[in-house]
């Protein structure tokens, strides 16, 4: 009994652990636009990404947070032409 119980922990941390180093598809990335609307959440994603640029840069949530930053920028730029 105490063998069988041994094992099913060991198999269901086996499975729990499986994985751990995959992209994370529960949550997809937040796109441009959403990075655009959500200015608070852009500034969290590029600090991130800018504290670890080896690991986090070529990631789509820091590809896109540069790029909602870059919308920002121009999008700043026009009104403030106005």
């Amino acid at each position: 009994m105490k063998t069988m119980t041994s094992i099913l922990v060991l198999l269901a941390a086996t499975i729990s652990l499986t994985g751990c180093n995959e992209a994370d598809t529960s949550h997809p990335p937040k796109t441009v636009s959403w990075f655009f609307e959500h200015r608070d959440e852009l500034a969290v994603a590029l600090k991130a990404c800018r504290d670890n640029p080896g690991q986090l840069a070529k990631t789509p949530n820091c590809v896109n947070a540069n790029e909602a930053r870059n919308k920002v920028t121009v999008q700043e730029m026009k009104d403030a032409l106005k």
